[in-house]
């Protein structure tokens, strides 16, 4: 008896150790140039950003942060080295349960950021890469707007803006929407809809959204973009 007791101890003890460990999380790296500060791992809570682990620098330049992981989802890195910034110190990325490695430099820490280990980052990395050039048409678009005057705002200028970013964002959303639809198996498809494609009809993203599989569609991405679709097909 004491021996099934004790076997049984085991088994749960083994058990438990296993589930701990499934979906624990880690990211590594380093950051070129950091001397003394502190790098913070953060996710999204009820629209917050909370810390869920850190690491100092003090003479080095290497770190790694540790967290449990559900599900894959977007996370944060912030950087604070008292250099007078904020934005440009913190890194949005996808964490996947694995380990993932990100490197980058303390003054450029977003724009140098290399990072490895997750599919769904490798997916969202190449799709931001290619938004680029819309960005820069977006961007273009805005500049034109504010340079204007009330004496130069004339009826024609602004119809002419209008209908670029009209142009623009028919362009922004049909972008989204291929990348989600061939990539309907990542997390990142769902996220992707709902930041970037918000405006497009919800008839068509719900033609996305139902061709992708259940596992995506009951990720916290995948039900945020069918709460979408339900809202604005409401709004029809």
């Amino acid at each position: 008896m004491k021996k099934l007791f004790f076997l049984l101890i085991g088994l749960t003890f083994i058990s438990s150790c296993r589930n701990s460990h499934s979906n624990k999380f880690s990211v590594s790296g380093t950051v070129d140039g950091v001397k003394i500060g502190k790098i913070y791992l953060q996710r999204l809570q009820d629209s917050i950003l909370i810390d869920v682990d850190s690491a100092l620098f003090n003479g080095n330049s290497d770190y790694t942060l540790t967290t449990d992981l559900d599900q894959t989802q977007i996370m944060y890195l912030h950087l604070d080295v008292n250099d007078g910034t904020d934005f440009n110190d913190r890194l949005l990325f996808f964490a996947e349960d694995t380990t993932m490695t990100i490197n980058s430099s303390w003054d450029k820490f977003e724009k140098d950021a290399v990072i490895s280990g997750s599919k769904n980052q490798d997916i969202y990395t190449e799709f931001r890469k290619n938004s680029d050039p819309l960005d820069k048409v977006y961007t273009d678009l805005v500049k034109r707007s504010l340079s204007l005057t009330d004496e130069t705002r004339t009826v024609a200028i602004t119809d002419s803006i209008n209908a670029a970013y009209d142009k623009y964002l028919r362009k922004k959303v049909l972008h989204a929407i291929n990348y989600a639809q061939l990539h309907k198996e990542k997390e990142v498809a769902p996220y992707i809809l709902i930041n970037e494609a918000s405006e497009a009809n919800p008839i068509l993203l719900d033609s996305v959204y139902q061709k992708m599989p259940k596992k995506i569609q009951t990720t916290v991405y995948g039900k945020q973009l069918s709460e979408l679709i339900k809202k604005s097909k409401s709004n029809l």
